[in-house]
């Protein structure tokens, strides 16, 4: 295994990402990069070269501001990501139906659908995901328009290791304990990454918000299944958190964190989220707003712990919009934004893939190898 830390090969990756990084915001000038970096010239003439040897980047036939030249007086170049090297495919496998997205280098969307499943008969769990896994790449591939794939971002409901390849607990598809990593890598030529769904929502506006300071914030995902696809004695509700403290996403010491459970329900039942019992949402206007008021006042209650700068509330949440104002706090009120869940999930599960490509490593962290996934950034750094 190559070891990118403490030497050259380490500092030439951490440039390249950095310059990346730079114009994912924009075309901007070579001199303009070294300012803005901290750079020699020098340096990042070397990286520049590399970079569009790679393909990663391209001169634009944007115009530089009037009157810029570089310090020899020539007519500065502006330079820009090149947005069309991959493509990147995200995925929201929902219980009974998905939500696909295909983005851009840059993470533009260009792509975004919902997915039927295909009949898949008696399969046991986890043949029947490998095989919806396959038949869904498979179907959203083409969207890519013959473009390389970078690699494929999946959102599930419930607990996915951090290692990305395995599920700890996920019932809309009735796994437990299965790691997944030894198929990803012989059916698929590019690496798939799972992540939870409402870590996958949040991990949108993290990738989106960067440069805007948005730091601390949450996002609650309240989701409905029909009950066909319900097990027994489970309710047909899914309510999930995703954390961001720091501008990172919190995880928490097991992988648990945004496990939601209202602080109204009986310890001792299970298969519940949450205190107040309902099988359907349009039947029941008074318990639907029974439902509704337990799930403000947790929020109210999360709120306050966290206090966190911006709070999206996506799924059915954003159906009942008007009623779940008028329950909310005027504290909380404030902070709320109304998000759409399943283009959020299927498009964080792609910035997943995205981040992941576009992180500069820690000294001393080896353990990613995000960095391996594409040879054009290999190319670029050697």
């Amino acid at each position: 295994m190559r070891k990118v830390v403490g030497n050259s090969q380490y500092q030439k990756l951490a440039n390249a990402l950095l310059v990346l990084r730079l114009l994912r915001k924009g075309s901007t000038t070579r001199v303009a990069i070294a300012r803005e970096l901290g750079l020699q010239p020098s340096t990042v003439t070397y990286n520049i070269n590399r970079l569009i040897e790679a393909g990663l980047v391209r001169e634009s036939l944007e115009e530089p501001e009037t009157g810029k030249t570089t310090t020899l007086g020539r007519r500065a170049v502006m330079l820009e990501l090149n947005r069309d090297i991959f493509r990147v495919i995200g995925l929201e496998l929902l219980a009974d139906c998905g939500w696909a997205s295909v983005l851009d280098a840059k993470g533009a969307v260009l792509y975004s659908q919902r997915v039927e499943y295909p009949a898949l008969g008696d399969l046991e769990p986890r043949a029947r995901f490998e095989h919806l896994v396959k038949d869904v790449v498979d179907k959203i591939s083409p969207f890519c328009d013959g473009f390389p794939i970078l690699g494929v971002g999946i959102a599930l409901p419930g607990i996915v290791e951090s290692n990305a390849q395995a599920v700890r607990d996920c019932w809309t598809h009735a796994l437990k304990g299965q790691d997944f990593s030894a198929f990803f890598q012989k059916t698929f030529s590019f690496p798939i990454i799972m992540e939870n769904d409402a870590n996958c929502c949040v991990q949108r506006y993290l990738f989106e918000g960067a440069e805007e300071r948005r730091d601390n914030f949450l996002y609650l995902l309240a989701r409905r299944y029909p009950r066909t696809h319900v097990p027994e004695g489970v309710s047909p509700f899914g309510i999930g958190l995703g954390l961001v403290f720091g501008g990172t996403l919190y995880r928490g010491s097991e992988s648990r964190a945004g496990e939601f459970v209202s602080a109204m329900m009986n310890p001792s039942e299970q298969g519940r989220q949450l205190a107040t019992a309902l099988e359907d949402l349009e039947k029941d206007a008074s318990m639907r707003r029974a439902l509704l008021s337990e799930l403000a006042a947790n929020i109210r209650s999360i709120a306050s712990v966290l206090d966190p700068q911006t709070i999206y509330l996506g799924g059915f949440l954003t159906e009942y919009f008007a009623e779940v104002q008028t329950l909310l706090s005027d504290d909380v009120r404030d902070k709320v934004v109304y998000a759409n869940a399943h283009n959020d999930a299927s498009e964080g599960a792609a910035v997943n893939v995205l981040s992941l490509f576009y992180r500069i490593p820690q000294v001393g962290d080896t353990s990613s190898g995000a960095w391996r996934w594409s040879s054009l950034l290999q190319s670029a750094i050697e």
